[in-house]
């Protein structure tokens, strides 16, 4: 089959290269190889092979290519890997053991490598529903790999065929697209956010950054709070997405100046640090929902929050360089959110994908905008510039198609 590929080796080789030279920037295509490979196996008898409709590009997978992510992890990563964690299909073979799915059937994948996947004991995270907590994530049946995509034996996304334990099914109701499907995973990743520090109805909370992880916690706070919403973006195209799906104060965030409009918003004065922007002072958003994670959006979170205020994450920073101070002097919370596994709702324990699932499903969300461009896998290079740009191309979700 036709897939790219990755290898640690040429990985750590780029990394060197850029750590040992401040002006190297490697191509967004230069990590990966278009190559023929086989197709992947069942690893055993609870195991089922699908074959890939879409193939997301996630900005995770941007920040691997860009050389840009921290080494931390490379513990629970195998290569040669097939990116791309993003994934609908239709199922083409079945393990022995498998009794609830069918040859034909679409279905969407939940990428998480945990022990149910591996076929080992539950460790302690995985027995209380976070799975995308694992601690065995390079042990059992299959090598080291946290998600789909960086585990050399179950292929990804970004070729055309992939192996999955049985339990990381979701089989797509007719009603919906495998368009649509697809936005399950990243809505999944900002319901996981969301629910872990919901809004009180009266809190003022921020949405910083409206990618398609900015947009879909948008639509989760929509789903599970009546809080008020401020959406900021560096694209008026993004904003208007924002509005669409109903945010009423949105800001373009290309100027100082947004910062000042948003403390007259809320009713809260501003100081200037010299040579930074300004922040607010003694008041400010109860929460920020940081959807970027990089050094710009972060500076502007940490000036928004009210004293004592949360900081949550769901834009995954790793090697940044930042001035901390304001987290310190108004004492804020800082939350993190990895992925997803299963949330309480009501009393009851459901697996966030299928949550998401079910809301595209029954059009409680309405995600219809946010795949803008799709690309056959042999027009990667384009597909990974259009990704990697977003201004340049107005891109928001960029696809994979077979």
């Amino acid at each position: 089959m036709k897939a790219l590929t990755i290898k640690t080796k040429k990985f750590l080789d780029l990394l060197n290269k850029k750590l040992s030279d401040p002006n190297f920037k490697p191509t967004i295509y230069e990590l990966v190889d278009l190559e023929e490979i086989p197709e992947p196996e069942l690893i055993n008898e609870n195991w089922v092979k699908v074959k890939v409709k879409l193939g997301g590009i996630c900005g995770t997978d941007i920040h691997i290519l860009e050389i840009d992510q921290s080494t931390n992890q490379l513990n629970f990563v195998s290569t040669p890997a097939v990116p791309g964690h993003e994934i609908v299909g239709v199922i083409t073979e079945l393990g022995t053991n498998v009794k609830n799915l069918n040859i034909g059937e679409r279905v969407l994948i939940d990428e998480v490598l945990s022990c149910e996947v591996r076929g080992i004991e539950l460790c302690g995270a995985c027995k209380e529903g976070n799975n995308n907590l694992c601690y065995n994530l390079d042990k059992g049946d299959i090598s080291p790999g946290f998600i789909i995509g960086l585990c050399k034996d179950t292929g990804g996304g970004w070729g055309q065929y992939v192996v999955v334990h049985e339990s990381q099914i979701f089989k797509i109701p007719d009603s919906i697209s495998f368009e649509d499907a697809l936005i399950a995973e990243p809505l999944a990743g900002s319901i996981h956010g969301v629910l872990k520090n919901l809004p009180k109805d009266d809190d003022k909370v921020i949405v910083v950054g409206c990618g398609v992880m900015g947009l879909s916690t948008i639509l989760a706070l929509k789903v599970f709070s009546k809080c008020k919403i401020i959406a900021l973006d560096t694209r008026q195209s993004q904003l208007d997405i924002a509005t669409k799906l109903g945010v009423a104060d949105v800001f373009l965030a290309n100027k100082s100046t947004f910062i000042r409009k948003i403390a007259r918003k809320l009713g809260v004065r501003t100081v200037s640090p010299p040579l930074q922007d300004p922040i607010l002072i003694g008041g400010g958003a109860d929460i920020v929902f940081d959807c970027v994670g990089n050094t710009s959006s972060l500076t502007t979170s940490l000036r928004l929050l009210k004293p004592r205020g949360t900081l949550l994450l769901i834009g995954q920073p790793a090697n940044l360089t930042l001035d901390w101070t304001p987290l310190f002097v108004k004492e804020i919370n800082l939350i993190a959110s990895n992925t997803f596994g299963s949330e309480i709702i009501n009393g009851e324990k459901k697996r966030t994908m299928q949550i998401a699932l079910d809301l595209i499903a029954s059009r409680q969300v309405d995600v219809s905008d946010f795949i803008t461009h799709k690309f056959k896998l042999e027009d990667y290079k384009e597909a990974l510039e259009v990704a990697s740009n977003k201004s340049k191309f107005e891109s928001l979700k960029v696809v994979f198609f077979y």
